[in-house]
């Protein structure tokens, strides 16, 4: 029996959402810079915050978590050369089931905007982070503990582990093109490369055991197809080792008003996780805020343990715009 629950445990974890390596959101387009290190600083404004949290399987198992925040903001425009430096950071927490198998990372992104004619631009990024991965090992259960009637927590498991926790660094990079008219009228295509350095992943001194690199492309697009009515298809594609996954669907954004210091608009609509889930989406954007909800509907082999029941998540989106109004002079701003 030596080792074989903690193994149970990761297969467990791993079979569920992208070999559980990488934090999974809906409403991936909520968190940009977790999407993609190219989306640092590509908005309209001065500083952007984001927030998102998401809580599944409680209907199956211990509950996974997930929270994630982050904070961007441009770092220097380049009038005459039509280009613009950015920096961010995010921070990342999950926890999943019952050995409490926990991922805290902090990463750093940086990108370098340029803009070009026809309302087109074209975005690089570069994200290095540094990660810590632990597991407690109390919370788990074990054959020596059974005293022949029930579980007996007090008995000693006779399991000896290398380690409950270990650190590593990661490195990720991200490309972004851009075709935006205005605020109802974008197209956006870009890719992303995580874990280029394949960093260790073992607890028990397994050398050969490393993350998968992962690549993720996506695609997004907003068009005003009548006054105040704007549809936003979007597709995501990932692959990490031997795991793919493929999201797609879209939302239909209703604009209450359009004029910018009172900008109100409400949204939603539906995602499919192919041979997963079914994700509901509603929102509302409110002048320079954005909060949204889903809710994903299971669709997976886990149906019959889960009863369609999924996750909840909740995202917010902040950003502040200190900005001169000098459009004559400045680089165009990536979101409009």
């Amino acid at each position: 029996m030596k080792q074989i629950v903690v193994v149970l445990c990761f297969v467990f974890c791993g079979s569920i959402y992208l070999n559980a390596q990488d934090i999974h959101y809906t409403q991936y387009f909520a968190g940009p810079i977790n999407l993609n290190s190219a989306y640092t600083s590509f908005y309209k404004g001065t500083q952007r915050y984001t927030l998102q949290n998401k809580t599944q399987w409680r209907s199956v198992t211990v509950p996974f978590k997930t929270l994630s925040a982050s904070f961007d903001m441009p770092i220097k425009k380049r009038n005459i050369k039509r280009d613009m430096f950015g920096g961010g950071i995010s921070v990342n927490n999950d926890q999943a089931g019952d050995s409490k198998f926990g991922t805290t990372q902090m990463n750093f992104s940086f990108s370098y905007i340029r803009a070009f004619k026809n309302y087109q631009y074209i975005s690089v990024g570069v994200q290095p982070g540094i990660a810590q991965r632990k597991i407690d090992y109390t919370a788990l259960y074990f054959d020596n503990q059974w005293d022949g009637y029930s579980y007996n927590p007090a008995l000693s498991n006779n399991e000896h582990f290398s380690k409950e926790k270990f650190f590593f660094f990661d490195f990720s990079v991200g490309l972004l093109w851009a075709k935006i008219k205005d605020k109802n009228n974008a197209i956006e295509a870009g890719m992303a490369l995580s874990h280029l350095n394949k960093p260790k992943q073992s607890l028990f001194n397994n050398k050969d055991i490393r993350l998968d690199q992962k690549f993720l492309a996506h695609f997004n697009l907003k068009k005003e197809i009548k006054e105040n009515l704007v549809i936003c298809p979007g597709v995501l594609f990932m692959r990490q080792g031997t795991y793919n996954e493929i999201d797609l669907g879209s939302l239909i954004r209703y604009v209450q008003e359009p004029q910018e210091i009172n900008y109100l608009s409400l949204f939603g609509g539906i995602y499919y996780r192919i041979a997963d889930a079914f994700n509901l989406i509603a929102g509302v954007e409110y002048k320079n805020a954005t909060v949204g909800i889903s809710y994903d509907i299971n669709a997976s082999n886990l149906f019959p343990a889960s009863r369609a029941r999924g996750g909840l998540e909740i995202s917010i989106i902040y950003i502040v715009d200190k900005s001169v109004k000098t459009y004559n002079k400045k680089v165009p701003c990536p979101i409009l």
